[in-house]
Parts: structure tokens; C-alpha cells; sequence
């Protein structure tokens, strides 16, 4: 381990432990986002902010030769679920137990790895100002909101918006997703699909006088669990395609009345070379298909629409999917990160995600690099007692320190 990183092993705890305390539910990040906010501020960072989105932006500004590296994490987590499966500790006690991991809800997903980044950040700046050296490119921390939503609303607004307006690029983006320590380059795309079938109420005394939508989407629900699966796409890298129903309405939802509505959430995951457009057709097929053999039934499908407001109070309407994306293992950047972990020790397998991040923002829409790397593991995720193990999340310090050294060219002895 490098040795300034064991110089602050104790201060990235306590940082984290900080950052697990503040509860940052999707859309109530403010006091997470005006803490890192404040400490950009309290090490000296003179170009830091906080954009009308809600997102944190710190720099460190280069000569202009590149390259320009960003830092990404998101500040939202889920919600705590039942209190009483979180045992022997609350959610919000970040505490450490004996076996070294750190405890608290989002330390994994994903705290422990945006304050690793921000530790190296610091790390960067300091050696920066002690050795008076000049990056070649910019070195940017982000924090983004709403990213729990999969609308991936916080990074589209920071590059679409906040980036273009303060003259900031970035070649490559490090997400700081749990990896287990190894490189993420991708996962499969994931669509939101609200499908809903349409009736006649009636008395349930007398169910011949309507049209019950529920039984409607009966052959459609059975399509979709025994039927679609097995012709969906597969991709040797990202692994199969899936489909599944995730949640059923009826309406009116009432005694003693026939539903005229059913609506079920699709839940599709789908690999590069499909559109959602493509995979909404699919289904039109399928009603096209059961309308000619029954006159009464009908149905739509369409894309679920998420319509979100952040902690500051920006709106903004969007599809909820994530297109998949994946990074070229034999491009430059790739090749260059392995090699990084590999000279301080490391040995990084190549990695690709089962659930969705905003890499799909950065990479599959910007055509952005993205590469993802953390020391949380993703089954930690999303789960009571959620942790992440101290030792190892030291070790993604030391990772993103070589990472930038190798990059930019900085001599990595200055940080020994």
C-alpha cells in the first residue's frame, strides 16, 4: 500500500462515517451534497459548486493537453427498508464491526467509493500545491443526483449543462459503482415497459356484462414469463437478455366491481444493437396477434415515464431505461487502468455489471469512456446491514492514485 494512503486511512473513515449519517434518500441529497460541497471548500478547492440540479462539481484545472479525467459518483440512496432486518445496527450508525467492514445504508452503493475519490482528490490537489505541479488535464470530482430513479436525470444535467456552461470536458469517467476492485466495461440495457389492458366494469355478481381487464393480460403475462425469454438476444460479453413482470395494478381495485384496467410493469433488459422502440414493437406484435383471435381485447405498451424533482427543485420528465454500453477492453484507457492497479499490486479481472448505472448516460449516449471501479461488492447492495470492508476499500484509494499517475503522467514517488 502506498504509504500516503495509510496516512489517510483514518481521516477517509471518518470522512465516510460522516457521509453514512447523512440519510440522502433519492431526492433529499442536499445536506450530502452542501458536505462534500463544503469540504471542496475547506481544502482549498477554489472552483467548486453546486449546480441548479443539485449536483457537486469540484476541479482542478490542467494545462489543456489532456487527458481530462472525471471522478463520478451519486449521492442518493435507496430507501432503508424494514428497520427491524437492520441488526445489531441502524442504517445511519456507520458503524465498524469486528471483522473491519463498515456499516450503513449506501456505504456500498455508494459512499465508501465516492469518498475514496474525493481522498485521492485531496491527495492530488495537495501534491499539486506542495510540489507546485500542473496536471496536463483537468481532474474533476462529481457527485450527481436522482440516479436510484434510472433516469439518470443528475448526470444528463451535469453534461449536458453544467459541464458546456463551465467550460469543463472529461475523456474518460470513473464510476465508483461497487466492483470488488476489479474494472467494470459495461452492462446490459435495461427498459421499463408499462403495459396495460383495457375492460368493461360490471357487478361482480354479474361478470358476463363486462370485460374483465385482468383476464385480459392473462395471456399476455403468460407470454412474457414462458414465452419471450426464450427468443430474446444474447451477447458473449454482457451475458443473456432477461423479462419479467415486477408489479400488477387493477382498477377501480374495488369490492364487488369487474376491473376496466390492469396495467403490469415489465422489467426488459436488452443488449447493444436493440432500441426500446424495437423491443415496445415487440409487444405491439404480440397484441396484434391476440386481437385477431379475440375481439374484446386490447392493449397498449409504452415506455415508463419518470417525472422527477430534485432536492433543489429542478423538473424534469424522462423514460426510465438505461441503454446498454460497454468500454473496448483493448482501447487505451483500458489497457492503461489495468496496468495502473497492476503496478501497485493489484490483479483487477474485467468486469461487467448485471444492473444499470449511469454509464449509460456518460458512455452509451455521450460516447464517453466509462470505466467503473471500486472496492464495495455489489451483493452488499440494496440490502440491510449493507458494508463495505475497510481494507479493502483502502486499496481503491491506492488504485485511483496509480490510475491518475499513469494517465497524466505524474511521477507516482511523489506519493509514496
Amino acid at each position: 500500500m502506498l504509504g500516503i494512503v495509510k496516512k489517510y486511512e483514518k481521516e477517509w473513515i471518518s470522512f465516510t462515517q460522516e457521509a453514512v449519517r447523512i440519510p440522502s434518500i433519492i431526492g433529499t441529497e442536499g445536506e450530502l451534497a452542501n458536505f462534500f460541497l463544503k469540504n471542496l471548500k475547506d481544502i482549498g478547492i477554489k472552483e467548486c459548486f453546486i449546480d441548479e440540479a443539485g449536483n457537486v462539481v469540484g476541479v482542478i484545472r490542467g494545462s489543456g493537453k489532456g487527458p481530462n479525467i472525471m471522478f463520478n459518483g451519486h449521492l442518493d440512496t435507496v430507501p432503508t427498508g424494514m428497520l427491524s432486518q437492520w441488526t445489531p445496527y441502524g442504517p445511519f450508525d456507520a458503524a465498524i464491526d469486528d471483522k473491519g467492514n463498515l456499516i450503513g445504508l449506501g456505504v456500498c452503493d455508494m459512499k465508501a467509493g465516492l469518498t475514496a475519490q474525493f481522498i485521492v482528490f485531496k491527495i492530488i490537489y495537495e501534491a499539486v500545491k506542495q510540489n507546485k505541479i500542473t496536471l496536463p488535464g483537468d481532474l474533476i470530482f462529481t457527485c450527481v443526483v436522482n440516479e436510484e430513479s434510472v433516469g439518470m436525470l443528475g448526470m444528463q444535467y451535469l453534461l449536458e449543462n453544467t459541464m458546456p456552461k463551465h467550460n469543463l470536458k472529461c475523456d474518460i469517467v470513473y464510476l465508483s459503482e461497487p466492483t470488488s476492485n476489479n474494472l467494470a466495461l459495461g452492462h446490459r440495457g435495461k427498459v421499463e415497459i408499462i403495459v396495460k389492458t383495457v375492460g368493461k366494469t360490471a357487478h361482480s355478481s354479474a361478470p358476463h356484462l363486462g370485460i374483465n381487464a385482468f383476464e385480459k393480460m392473462l395471456p399476455v403475462a403468460d407470454t412474457i414469463f414462458h414465452k419471450m425469454g426464450s427468443s430474446l438476444k444474447s451477447d458473449p460479453i454482457l451475458g443473456d437478455s432477461s423479462i419479467t413482470i415486477t408489479n400488477c395494478v387493477v382498477r377501480p381495485g374495488t369490492l364487488s366491481i369487474t376491473p376496466d384496467e390492469c396495467e403490469i410493469y415489465v422489467d426488459r433488459r436488452y443488449m447493444p444493437g436493440e432500441t426500446f422502440e424495437e423491443i415496445i414493437e415487440g409487444f405491439n406484435k404480440l397484441f396484434r396477434e391476440l386481437s385477431a383471435k379475440d375481439e374484446k381485447f386490447k392493449a397498449t405498451a409504452e415506455p415508463r415515464m419518470l417525472h422527477e424533482t430534485t432536492w433543489t427543485g429542478y423538473k424534469k420528465s424522462s423514460i426510465k431505461y438505461h441503454p446498454p454500453w460497454r468500454v473496448d477492453k483493448d482501447s487505451d484507457f483500458v489497457k492503461k487502468t489495468f496496468a495502473a492497479l497492476k503496478s501497485v499490486g493489484q490483479d483487477p479481472k474485467e468486469y461487467y455489471w448485471k444492473g444499470g448505472t449511469d454509464g449509460s448516460m456518460s458512455c452509451s449516449i455521450h460516447k464517453i469512456p466509462t470505466i467503473g471501479y471500486s472496492g464495495a461488492e455489489i451483493m452488499c447492495a440494496h440490502q440491510p446491514n449493507e458494508y463495505v470492508n475497510i481494507n479493502e476499500t483502502l486499496k481503491t484509494l491506492d488504485g485511483y492514485i496509480s490510475i491518475v499517475c499513469s494517465l497524466m503522467n505524474l511521477d507516482i514517488n511523489v506519493f509514496k
